[in-house]
């Protein structure tokens, strides 16, 4: 481990979007979500304009995490909230800090802030140098499970999709945020941001559906899924809070019969499309 991943060891990289990229990003993940592709749509909503998939931002912090890292890491863990939201044309600031590392695995704090100072994005990720099973830090369980019901949403409703993600997919994505870890490119593993993007599209597509706004998603990575491979991808509420339009919901990718992914998700549904 270099003098790079020492505690407190600190990066700040600067982004910018376009909406040429959140629409690539919706055409990679299937996540059309009018929130971020149509603006017609978004100018009546708290936002007045598009603004940029949360699992966009994951991908383009992952892939300053791997330029920064520069060796074949896997992503063991991912937690994001998203304060505020990122538009097309800002100016952005993405800073990583080393908040603890040893010989298998580095745990790392992100921030995307404006030119202004104002958090877009915040959280953590744990990035291994192994793949083998494990239970990564700093992700918390799913919260509990709570009656309520808004716009038809209630626990207990699930909605599932399958995809086969293609080398082709994998390319393009690799282009789009930037990233060079040779576990997704010359190893041929699906990046764990893509698998996310498939979480995005059911949220923001089938339930609670379009004009559902992200506010926080927690991820483990429990395998690797290689490139080529049909995967099966399920949302589930677990809590819906009508009084603030909020809703959680346990999220899961499956692979080959295995679980790769499992984590939990905070949406926001006020201005569901209806």
């Amino acid at each position: 481990m270099g003098d790079m991943l020492e505690p407190g060891t600190s990066l700040d990289v600067p982004l910018r979007f376009s909406q040429s990229q959140f629409d690539e990003f919706a055409r990679l993940s299937g996540d059309d979500n009018p929130i971020h592709v149509d603006p017609e749509f978004c100018a009546g909503t708290r936002f007045g304009k598009p603004v940029a998939h949360g699992m966009m931002l994951f991908g383009m912090l992952d892939a300053a995490v791997c330029r920064w890292i520069d060796e074949p890491v896997a992503l063991w863990a991912q937690e994001l909230t998203f304060r505020a939201p990122t538009f097309a044309d800002d100016d952005l600031t993405a800073t990583l800090n080393v908040e603890t590392a040893n010989e298998r695995h580095v745990r790392i704090a992100q921030w995307l802030h404006r030119s202004d100072g104002e958090e877009t994005a915040g959280g953590h990720t744990v990035v291994g140098f192994t793949d083998a099973p494990h239970t990564a830090d700093g992700v918390a369980d799913p919260p509990p499970t709570a009656d309520g019901e808004l716009f038809g949403i209630r626990p207990g409703m699930d909605a599932n999709a399958e995809r086969t993600i293609t080398a082709p997919d994998v390319d393009d994505y690799l282009e789009l945020v930037d990233n060079p870890n040779p576990r997704y490119g010359a190893e041929r593993t699906i990046p764990p941001p893509l698998l996310g993007g498939l979480v995005s599209h059911l949220l923001g597509v089938e339930l609670p559906g379009r004009g559902t706004n992200w506010l926080r998603q927690r991820y483990t990575f429990h395998a690797t899924v290689p490139v080529g491979s049909r995967i099966e991808t399920r949302v589930e509420v677990t809590r819906v809070r009508p009084e603030k339009a909020l809703v959680n919901l346990a999220t899961t990718c499956t692979a080959a019969g295995r679980t790769a992914v499992t984590g939990d998700a905070l949406v926001l549904i006020a201005d569901l499309a209806r």
